[in-house]
């Protein structure tokens, strides 16, 4: 993976105004952290990095205040309504020593077990690699096209690159064609309304039981 510049700069803490002053001249907020030293607030060009991340950079030389840190993009934050770049994260490492990186895998053909009813669940569509910084993988293709019912990918199955090696167990499923199953719905069966409760609404009611005979029988003659 290739090493990108990224000129940065220091900054101390912001208030609001601060910081959408900040946000009109074109710099977002970072913070640069690891190694066992302390943590450092700077600010990076919103836009040059934006650019960096369409080409899946990942790896960076921050030059701040022109002394150079190699850096990973650990993560970053992302308004939701607008999608600008709202924070970024950077974690300091050593060019010549092996990282611990989520990757994602890309799943490639068309199970043949989908014709057959079934669906494609993907348990992990990440997974976590150790390499060289400059070594890591934008993704790691994995063709799933022989995939039948119930069959499934387990992590050995990925294929990596020379010099990566998996930080997760081998048995990981990432991926499996399960068998669709249909539910039929149950009928639906209406109960007989309580004694005295009042009859659902457009029901017929049920004839009337004869009404017990007030008083007692009258057994004179009139």
């Amino acid at each position: 993976m290739q090493v990108a510049r990224l000129k940065a700069e220091s900054r101390s803490a912001l208030g609001r105004n601060q910081l959408r002053e900040m946000r009109e001249q074109g710099w977002m907020p970072a913070v640069v952290y690891g190694d066992g030293k302390d943590a450092e607030s700077i600010k990076i060009s919103e836009w040059e990095l934006d650019q960096h991340m369409k080409h899946h950079h990942r790896v960076y030389q921050l030059e701040i205040g022109g002394v150079p840190q190699s850096a990973y993009l650990q993560e970053i934050q992302v308004n939701k309504l607008n999608d600008r770049l709202t924070h970024a994260d950077f974690k300091r490492i050593d060019l010549t020593k092996p990282i611990e990186v989520e990757v994602e895998i890309n799943f490639t053909g068309h199970p043949k077990g989908l014709a057959k009813g079934g669906v494609l669940i993907k348990d992990h569509g990440k997974i976590m690699i150790r390499c060289l910084p400059t070594a890591i993988p934008e993704d790691l293709p994995l063709a799933i096209g022989h995939l039948d019912l119930e069959e499934l990918m387990t992590a050995k199955d990925v294929p990596l690159p020379e010099g990566v090696t998996l930080s997760v167990a081998t048995d990981l499923v990432v991926c499996h064609v399960a068998r669709l199953v249909v539910q039929a719905a149950a009928p639906v069966v209406e109960a007989a309304p309580a004694e005295g409760a009042a009859p659902a609404a457009g029901a017929t009611p049920a004839a009337a039981a004869p009404a017990k005979e007030a008083g007692k029988k009258d057994g004179g003659k009139k």
